[in-house]
């Protein structure tokens, strides 16, 4: 009669659990239903396993206050649950001794709080607890109390719970299907919702937020802050940034998402990384910020993780916008540098709101991708994404720049300040291309040469400026030496050389200094190095051995013998530039 009324309860049970679809709710009616399957019980805890931290945390229980209990975690083999959790079979605690024992293992701030969710602290007198298993995997852990001294669960109990769990684990499964189903559509769709309606990043990254009631910051695969879900965040997503770098780096070009306990303004924080990413490219990184003591639910984990299709969708839509804008522009900047300025000029340039101002003058850069050892499609590939840092870095300048894209060059009109001299706009140019460059390399393995016009005041001298900066570019590919930027300045009389011929500037230099190379090739002296120097120290031999850490009278005899192999008797001003010009074809030459 007792193991037909157990049957009928059980029954009633397993009808009860799948008697809705909810996930809380069948958890709720779970823990109930446990204590009338399994008599004489006064208390359960069910506990699930979080995969992303590897632990058990209690998601119910009866005859425990969740407010203490729903802190507790537990490690796999920690407790009684945690040591059924690992074995994968039910087990009965059948006395004190055993329950102590089983308690035995877990940390004293778990013991804290299990008293304190209990009243008192008191372990049970038997237990039960029965793994809940699917396809071989354990995905948490029922555990069922007796508190008086009177009663024991025997083995009937652990089969009809195992029983019961096994129904339970079902009922689970389909509710967390459910429930993962009905989550993600939800925030899909409001996530959608803002997309559509053109909301930006910042709306999606609030409206998540509001979702998740938690606060959520986006990176972008450089790290860089797109959005945040709150202003008092803002500190935090730049702490973030400062002291835990190589943790964004690592998870921006993860797969799946993973979490980490870290301090961020001296509180401590579970942060959540989500990659963004389509099968094309990584976008970034959406973090999310939750308290010490509590988690993010894995409901919403699991829909945030189809989620970020939506910030990916946004990210790449804001790009190309960004990029179609200097598209348009690129057909300006290459009418301004290889047609006449005329009046159709000025009217496209007015379509872009740009207007040409007293206070604005004008400098070209060009920008040459090195051609890499690689196949087409990943030249292209690499070029496509050496564009967007490129169009990334330059949209935050504060005044227009046009940019024109061709092949392996990139051309850049800047908009400058007219208070600014030649060389303060070259430094802040400088100043922005060693970002892109250093970007290009650490993230595409590409190097790059730049090349800086000459400042002009007005749109129709801006193809001047253009020829200054290919000339640059054309300087530094024709030498070996490892700088890899040149403005119009530093080029100086370089430039009347690119277009000789070689050969012919060889032969130029070995006539009028051949005669002292060879010397040095010989004897192994320096007495090219030391003409150079006296020439470029206005002919003092008191700096040039300050230059080349030597004594006076050993520049004197070096003179002595530069014009013995010369056939001077002494250097005048025709002679010297004849020297200096075979001195500047050398270094040009990189000879």
């Amino acid at each position: 009669m007792e193991s037909e009324k157990r049957l009928m309860s059980l029954i009633n049970s397993v009808r009860v659990l799948n008697s809705t679809r909810d996930l809380s709710e069948v958890l709720e009616q779970l823990i109930r239903e446990v204590l009338n399957v399994i008599g004489g019980a006064n208390a359960s805890v069910l506990f699930l396993y979080d995969e992303q931290s590897d632990m058990l945390y209690a998601k119910s229980a009866i005859g425990f206050d969740m407010d203490y209990m729903q802190e507790i975690k537990l490690r796999p083999g920690e407790g009684m649950s945690g040591r059924t959790f690992l074995s994968k079979e039910g087990r009965i605690f059948s006395s004190p001794s055993d329950t102590a024992y089983g308690m035995s293992n877990i940390s004293s701030k778990t013991e804290q709080t299990y008293a304190s969710s209990l009243g008192r602290m008191e372990y049970p007198v038997s237990a039960i607890c029965v793994p809940l298993i699917t396809n071989g995997e354990c995905i948490g852990v029922l555990t069922v109390d007796i508190f008086e001294e009177d009663i024991q669960f025997d083995d009937s109990d652990l089969q009809l719970l195992e029983t019961f769990a096994g129904q339970a684990t079902i009922a689970i499964e389909n509710a967390t299907l459910f429930s993962q189903n009905e989550r993600t559509k939800r925030i899909h769709e409001e996530l959608s919702r803002v997309s559509l309606s053109k909301g930006g990043l910042k709306d999606i990254t609030v409206s998540l937020s509001n979702l998740i009631e938690k606060p959520v910051m986006v990176f972008n695969e450089v790290l860089e802050t797109l959005a945040v879900s709150e202003q008092p965040i803002v500190s935090l997503a730049k702490d973030l940034k400062n002291n835990y770098t190589s943790l964004l780096d690592e998870s921006v070009f993860q797969t799946k998402l993973n979490s980490q306990l870290i301090f961020l303004k001296d509180k401590e924080y579970l942060v959540y990384f989500f990659p963004i990413h389509t099968e094309v490219r990584s976008f970034g990184l959406l973090t999310i910020l939750v308290e010490k003591g509590t988690s993010l639910d894995p409901l919403d984990r699991f829909a945030i993780e189809q989620a970020v299709t939506v910030f990916a969708m946004e990210i790449d839509r804001q790009e190309r916008l960004v990029a179609e804008d200097f598209s348009y522009s690129g057909t300006i900047l290459e009418r301004l540098i290889h047609d006449p300025y005329d009046d159709l000029s000025s009217i496209n340039l007015a379509k872009i709101n740009f207007p040409e101002l007293d206070h604005h003058h004008y400098v070209v850069a060009q920008l040459y991708i090195k051609h890499p050892l690689l196949a087409f499609e990943k030249i292209a590939d690499k070029k496509q994404q050496m564009m967007r840092i490129i169009y990334r870095e330059v949209s935050r300048l504060p005044y227009k720049t046009l940019v024109y894209d061709r092949n392996l060059e990139v051309t850049m009109m800047f908009t400058v300040s007219a208070r600014l001299d030649e060389n303060q706009v070259y430094h802040q140019l400088e100043s922005l291309f060693e970002t892109i460059i250093k970007l290009g390399a650490e993230q595409l393995e590409l190097t790059n040469n730049v090349g800086f016009g000459q400042v002009v005041e007005k749109l129709k001298d801006v193809r001047i400026s253009y020829h200054d900066a290919r000339r640059c570019i054309e300087f530094l590919q024709s030498t070996y030496k490892e700088k890899y930027m040149l403005n119009y300045q530093q080029l100086g009389p370089y430039r009347l050389f690119l277009k000789m011929d070689r050969k012919e500037l060889r032969e130029y230099t070995n006539d009028v200094l051949g005669v002292i190379k060879r010397y040095d090739n010989r004897n192994e002296t320096e007495l090219l190095k030391t003409l150079k120097t006296y020439l470029d120290t206005n002919q003092s031999m008191t700096q040039s051995a300050k230059k080349l850490y030597v004594h006076v009278n050993t520049i004197k005899y070096r003179l002595k013998t530069i014009y013995e192999q010369l056939g001077l008797e002494k250097l005048n001003g025709q002679k010297a530039f004849e020297l200096q010009l075979g001195l500047s074809i050398l270094e040009y030459l990189d000879e």
